[in-house]
């Protein structure tokens, strides 16, 4: 999932949850029973989703609020473990059934699932899930992962203002979705992909019922009559640009604990922590502007707990936009940032350098043998004078989502390569909504920009071949990154069923990746977050609160 960073990354979901291979608890936060004897029934948790999203539409959105938001409504097929990170029965009964090619998987839903309102759940409605986001009308930001699914592609790439109703109506009845009956839901592949359980936990495959969606049209995500899941809690107050509500779902198919969660949105760092100290929040993160502040109070301190991170932060170039077209250019920015520096100056040690390439460490498919960016001035300059620049660089802006600490390290990058290469950046901040709006679009992706991605489920699939494939990968798009030997490497592995060799393929493919620096990668998230000794349940995770384990948080009296 892409994130904007309108606040540092590791700052920016709502709350942790449990780490790979096992449960890390809160400090004074144990995990749930079924009779939470100390939880007041009667409280609100906060937490902080920092900025407005752009969209909450489940088979739109692609930004990690917008995912909270959603993942608090709806359930997939499957879900990810909390402890293990490992796809997991979530709305279907089992694991799909998978014919012996490979290429069909058929899920079962559990029984009684049903909707928030109490109507029931059926297969038609996973089914018009996965339709909705492949369909080209709707437009959405994260359709690529979908692609696997037999005729995904072709439609979704039909041009809605030049195709016929008959043509657009042809792909989709190729679509290689079907109900089977009210429980059975089949999936036809173009080819075996041995991760499609774990696309199956993603909030593109969310349930949506079809009649809320042509009742409330563009606005069906606005109201909560219209807003219906069957996910743990359900959406009943959105006040724009300054909070969201949700209240238990009664209806969900185990016993939710918490009554009321609410996601407030406050964009500066600064901001929510004064609003921690306040007990206007009950949790929130540690960053390196306020990091000595924590660990001088012995209260805070004790609240602090640390987070491992799955996000590679990065500056991004439009390849299509001089000078970032020339190859010398972007290896000479990219091997010109001390990136140990930026971890122990801008962020107070809070972070990993990025120096193994675009796979963060600790993640299937981190190669510290990768160090085709690695720091080196004299290679960088050497870099830039054989550039076509060398003697002409032409105007450079550097555009980002504002926050006080974003131009701390935007600052940072820009003395770098002023430093380093004798090159000038000029800063361009810019609101996180119109920063989003504009990496959407590779007609608006600017010349130079920072962006990052976390995973959505631990697989290098979804770093590569989500991420950088040419034509379906979301910086690949946004950057115009385009390699048919990294595609080629990319689509071998996806569909190797011997982990060892796909591997082996997704190694090579990184390499290809640093050395065509499409981006610099920066800095690889950990974190730190102050989590109030009243919230029970939660559990610590670099994935959040993004569908594990949500039901189980509560509030205990105090």
């Amino acid at each position: 999932m892409l994130i904007s960073l309108a606040l540092v990354a590791a700052a920016c979901q709502p709350a942790p949850t449990t780490t790979p291979g096992g449960a890390t608890t809160a400090p004074g936060a144990p995990a749930a029973t079924a009779a939470a004897g100390d939880a007041d029934p009667d409280a609100t948790l906060v937490t902080n989703l920092g900025s407005e999203p752009d969209s909450i539409d489940p088979h739109k959105a692609s930004f990690v609020g917008e995912i909270a938001v959603i993942m608090n409504v709806f359930e997939g097929l499957m879900i990810l473990d909390p402890k293990t990170l490992k796809p997991i029965p979530g709305a279907a009964s089992a694991k799909a059934a998978v014919s012996s090619d490979g290429l069909k998987y058929t899920y079962t839903l559990r029984d009684g699932t049903k909707w928030s309102d109490g109507s029931p759940v059926s297969a038609k409605d996973f089914a018009y899930g996965y339709t909705r986001t492949c369909d080209p009308a709707t437009a959405g930001q994260y359709s690529y992962v979908l692609y696997v699914i037999v005729g995904c592609e072709d439609w979704n790439s039909m041009d809605v203002t030049k195709a016929t109703a008959a043509e657009l109506q042809a792909a989709k009845d190729k679509l290689g979705v079907k109900a089977l009956d009210d429980k059975r839901v089949e999936f036809t592949l173009n080819e075996p992909a041995p991760y499609f359980d774990s696309i199956a936990t993603l909030w593109v495959g969310v349930p949506a019922r079809e009649s809320d969606v042509t009742k409330g049209g563009d606005a069906w995500t606005e109201s909560p009559a219209t807003y219906i899941g069957n996910g743990p809690f359900k959406m009943t107050e959105w006040k724009h640009n300054d909070s969201f509500t949700f209240e238990r779902n009664e209806n969900y198919r185990l016993p939710v604990k918490l009554k009321k969660w609410t996601y407030v949105m406050i964009n500066e760092t600064a901001v929510a922590f004064a609003a921690y100290q306040n007990d206007q929040l009950d949790i929130t993160g540690v960053t390196s502007e306020n990091l000595r502040a924590v660990e001088a109070d012995a209260t805070l301190k004790a609240q602090m707990v640390d987070v491992p991170g799955d996000c590679d932060i990065y500056a991004g170039y439009n390849l299509k936009k001089p000078p970032f077209d020339d190859l010398k250019v972007r290896m000479a920015f990219s091997k010109s940032v001390d990136r140990a520096a930026f971890v122990e100056t801008v962020l107070a040690g809070i972070g990993k350098p990025a120096d193994g390439g675009f796979i963060p460490v600790g993640q299937p498919g981190y190669d510290p043998a990768d160090k085709a960016q690695a720091f080196d001035v004299a290679a960088a300059k050497k870099l830039l004078s054989e550039s076509q620049y060398a003697t002409a660089m032409p105007p450079i802006k550097f555009t980002f989502a504002s926050s006080n600490l974003n131009k701390l390290i935007m600052s940072f990058l820009q003395q770098q390569w002023k430093t380093n290469l004798g090159v000038e950046v000029a800063l361009d901040p810019v609101e996180s909504t119109v920063f989003t709006q504009l990496v959407k679009s590779p007609e608006t992706t600017p010349q130079l920009f920072r962006l990052g991605w976390c995973l959505d489920f631990p697989h290098e699939q979804n770093w590569h071949s989500t991420v950088w494939k040419s034509g379906a990968g979301v910086s690949a798009a946004r950057t115009g990154y385009n390699n048919p030997e990294f595609d080629r490497l990319t689509g071998l592995a996806d569909r190797e069923t011997d982990p060892a060799k796909a591997a082996d393929l997704y190694i090579q493919a990184g390499k290809i990746l640093s050395q065509d620096a499409p981006a610099t990668w920066i800095y690889y998230t950990q974190s730190k977050r102050l989590v109030k000794p009243w919230v029970k349940g939660l559990s610590i995770s670099a994935r959040g609160v993004t569908g594990l384990g949500k039901h189980d948080i509560y509030v205990a009296k105090h």
